[in-house]
């Protein structure tokens, strides 16, 4: 959780995480204050609860709609109970859409486009659009650009263009060369219409299959609601069209990101419902592009209510916990393992574990001792079980003290070859080398029934 032991240090730490330093800087802040690891917790869910009671109090829509949003898989589950940092970039767009009319002309407006900047990469994008909308309204209401409005803008602009300067010294150079290496796609003109015209690497993960175009089409059919309002159409339009390339040439869009461009489109929304735009969505009144548009976007918001309540809430339900990071925590904390090292393959499942026991763990790519995991293209990539075993050895001789291991892969059920667990970062099995870890290990746990992918059989060194 405490990255860093002081505040200058943590910036030098998480510089190229792939994150902003917003997120960070509200943690550490809630560290300093309380010590308690459940800051992380509470920070995400607060964050959460203020979007919701933003759309609640002042969203000007009605209860349907804003059950749609609310009940979420990013608002009702990725932004909150995952305690991300997209969580943030949520309630600074709708602060934004709330607060429009009064903060158009003011520094503002710049202030919280500047702090939407710095919450996640994609966000850049979003608070670019928005910057965009406001453009477009000065141009459409013919002002001089000796007036005041136009200098606010520019200072507004300045202060975006800062965000996105801050924005990129934190997450640049990469830390994680091998998550960046694998992303990329090379910039070529048939890559270019595939990223715009495709599916491929965005828009997949709401809902409708991975290989399917129904996603995208219906992402850009959603687009004409807004066919009467020209302004919010542009804006929209210029944030899904970078997003997308965005998502193909540099970073593939998962659903807690593209989540984000519904947020916008609902907040330009808000925006343009303050002016009087109040048509009723589904009446039959409403010309046929006019309700396409308004059908495809309420079929979005309906395919991520239904993803909420199909994978968060049936997880619940059934028992199953998301993550088994906190039962791994706990076998950790037996008195018969008490001072033992964790070794997990992958290493990056051992943050989690950190988050619960404030211990370091082993990165086994990397040979050595940390609390978080750089996805390098350097260490151990093709790792064998003799060499885990050796290096579980190797700790065991000099702490004196058992190893904990966990395997995400099941070394039972999985054929011989080499699997690929996480970034170009192998795993080499052989029927003789399975035998020689089983021999030297004792499995104590099989935790293989959560909702997501933190699932691992554990192991102990000696046997």
């Amino acid at each position: 959780m405490q990255m860093g032991q002081s505040w200058p240090d943590m910036f030098r730490v998480v510089q190229g995480e792939g994150h902003p330093y917003l997120w960070y800087i509200l943690l550490r802040a809630g560290w300093d204050l309380f010590g308690d690891p459940l800051v992380l917790r509470v920070i995400a869910l607060s964050i959460g609860i203020a979007a919701t009671a933003l759309l609640v109090l002042r969203a000007p829509f009605r209860i349907g709609i804003l059950a749609l949003i609310i009940f979420s898989l990013h608002l009702g589950f990725e932004y909150t109970v995952m305690a991300r940092n997209y969580g943030i970039s949520a309630l600074v767009m709708l602060a934004i859409a709330a607060l429009w009319p009064r903060i158009r002309d003011s520094l503002w407006l710049g202030v919280l486009l500047l702090l939407l900047a710095n919450t996640n990469v994609p966000s850049v994008f979003i608070a670019g659009s928005l910057a965009f909308y406001r453009l477009l309204e000065l141009l459409g209401e013919k002002r001089d650009l000796s007036d005041p409005e136009w200098r606010c803008f520019a200072l507004n602009g300045a202060l975006l263009l800062a965000g996105t300067f801050l924005c990129f010294i934190a997450v640049y150079p990469p830390a994680n060369t091998a998550a960046a290496s694998t992303s990329a796609e090379p910039l070529t003109f048939p890559n270019l219409l595939a990223a715009l015209f495709t599916a491929k690497r965005s828009f997949t993960a709401i809902g409708f299959g991975s290989g399917s175009l129904l996603g995208p089409l219906t992402v850009f059919a959603s687009l004409l609601l807004f066919l009467e309002r020209p302004k919010a159409l542009a804006s929209a339009l210029l944030a899904l069209v970078c997003l997308k390339l965005f998502f193909f040439f540099v970073y593939p869009g998962y659903s807690r990101h593209v989540a984000l461009y519904f947020i916008l489109t609902f907040s330009l929304a808000w925006i343009e419902a303050q002016k009087g735009w109040a048509r009723d969505w589904t009446t039959e009144k409403a010309r046929p592009l006019l309700l396409l548009g308004s059908s495809a976007f309420i079929i979005l918001l309906c395919m991520q209510t239904a993803r909420y309540i199909s994978y968060p809430i049936q997880n619940l339900a059934l028992g199953r916990p998301f993550s088994h990071a906190e039962d791994l925590a706990h076998i950790m904390a037996r008195p018969e393992l008490k001072g033992a090292m964790l070794m997990i393959d992958p290493d990056t499942m051992g943050e989690a574990v950190v988050y619960q026991t404030g211990r370091p763990y082993w990165l086994i790519r990397q040979d050595r001792p940390a609390t978080i995991t750089p996805l390098a293209l350097s260490g151990n990539k093709r790792l064998t079980l003799d060499r885990l075993l050796q290096q579980a050895e190797a700790i065991r001789s000099r702490t004196g003290k058992p190893v904990v291991i966990g395997l995400a892969l099941d070394i039972d059920r999985s054929r011989s070859g080499s699997w690929d667990v996480m970034y170009h970062d192998y795993t080499i099995l052989t029927p003789s080398s399975v035998a020689r870890f089983k021999e030297g290990t004792r499995k104590i746990a099989s935790l293989r029934k959560g909702g997501g992918d933190e699932e691992y059989d554990v192991y102990v060194y000696p046997r």
